[in-house]
């Protein structure tokens, strides 16, 4: 939890010193736009396909993952927790709307609603949740670094 509330801040004091500083702002550049677009509908089709081999792909090898109770995982416990045949939850279907992609040079956020339908303990349920990502470019390859999502209420 503490973890949590340090990386919390930390990433307000950023976006806070960020927008104070004139001119900077995010990259009008069609190009990275449509690329982060097309990988994060990719990542969405393989966590649906459950396949987390192609998924660890795109991961940073310091990816954060703040999962929606707050619990903040790296790369090898995500995948682990992943992967795991035991799991309750199974994602069956991943729906985005109102994606939106901000390009500042090397890095992107993606913003989003994703409409997921899982099976939870046998049963299908339908839930919308807000994802945010945060992609780099290294060596010519943008690969996720970090990632949170936010249930929506009823």
């Amino acid at each position: 939890m503490r973890k949590t509330l340090i990386i919390a801040l930390l990433l307000a004091v950023s976006v806070s010193l960020t927008a104070q500083q004139p001119g900077v702002h995010a990259d009008a550049n069609p190009a990275p736009e449509a690329e982060i677009k097309a990988l994060e509908l990719k990542l969405a089709e393989l966590i649906v396909q459950g396949n987390w081999d192609e998924y660890a792909k795109h991961l940073a090898s310091d990816y954060l993952h703040t999962r929606d109770n707050g619990h903040v995982e790296g790369k090898d416990e995500a995948l682990a927790s992943l992967r795991d045949v035991k799991r309750k939850v199974i994602v069956m279907e991943m729906e985005p709307a109102d994606l939106v992609i901000r390009i500042f040079g090397d890095t992107a956020v993606a913003n989003a609603e994703f409409t997921i339908r899982v099976r939870d303990s046998g049963q299908v349920k339908s839930r919308r949740t807000r994802l945010t990502d945060v992609f780099v470019k290294r060596d010519g390859q943008w690969c996720l670094v970090a990632g949170q999502e936010t249930p929506i209420g009823k």
